[in-house]
């Protein structure tokens, strides 16, 4: 399905519309697309209708090069029309990384689209001056070396520690993702909705009413700190490390991502 927001045409599926179930959305990651929750999209189907999206500049979504449609405002408002247009009698978010911290600008944005939210592994804004610059040097030499020589970043990319406790079979399913990416609209990606670049929201979200659920590997103990630190923000939340697991949960320890799912929207659907 394409759906067009603010000069953005986003392909989205909806796979399942199951009347007695609620619908979840999932948001992947930078360098990620709709298509690294396929292996579980089965599972998900048991308890929930699952929707999943390609981000602006990612996958199928065809997006202009234009930083200023990646500002977190704009992807904001983007994603507010794609959502109110679907108008889901009730809906439950997940966010991984780059997607946890745009999910994270919509529900302090627009609490009312959410029954509740599932992050894992991502944060809410860099809280001083002094980090969001550091970031943002970072991430501007990381579009260039996308633009000047993406295979070379690729590699670079997939051998980061973050990631070095993802199955093998788990890395050449994402690499084969990562492989069909257009280099320019990543480097704007982190341009204009890079860690460094979008607002921060975390004092907003003791403002949110509805249910969160914060996850993060054991293995991962720069997002451990990161996640513990939000949800003791937070109004309504639940914090869980997940044992034998890295920065990406749902590859690592993908039962019990599948059972934290389960158990989070079955207790919270009405």
């Amino acid at each position: 399905m394409k759906l067009y927001a603010d000069g953005v045409a986003y392909h989205l599926t909806i796979h399942q519309s199951e009347p007695s179930l609620p619908h979840l959305i999932l948001f992947h990651g930078f360098m990620g697309s709709e298509k690294v929750f396929d292996p579980r999209i089965k599972d998900i189907k048991s308890f929930c209708n699952p929707i999943t999206i390609d981000l602006a500049g990612h996958g199928s979504t065809e997006t202009p090069p234009n930083e200023e449609l990646f500002h977190a405002n704009r992807q904001v408002v983007q994603l507010k029309s794609i959502l109110e247009r679907l108008s889901f009698d009730q809906l439950f978010a997940f966010g991984y990384s780059m997607g946890g911290r745009l999910l994270f600008q919509l529900i302090t944005s627009h609490p009312y689209l959410f029954d509740g939210a599932i992050f894992e592994s991502t944060h809410c804004g860099l809280s001083t001056e002094k980090e969001r610059k550091e970031r943002i040097t970072v991430d501007e030499l990381r579009a260039e070396s996308i633009l000047n020589n993406f295979d070379k970043f690729l590699n670079e990319w997939v051998n980061l520690p973050l990631f070095k406790h993802t199955p093998d079979d788990a890395k050449k399913f994402y690499r084969t993702i990562m492989e069909n990416q257009n280099p320019e609209c990543l480097a704007v990606s982190l341009r204009g909705f890079g860690a460094g670049s979008m607002p921060t929201v975390c004092d907003k979200l003791q403002d949110v009413q509805f249910p969160l659920y914060l996850i993060a590997g054991e293995n991962d103990t720069k997002y451990v700190d990161r996640m513990r630190s939000i949800s003791k923000q937070c109004n309504d939340s639940t914090f869980q490390i997940v044992e034998k697991a890295g920065h990406r949960v749902h590859t690592d320890q993908p039962d019990i991502w599948i059972q934290i799912l389960k158990t989070f929207i079955t207790e919270h659907y009405v």
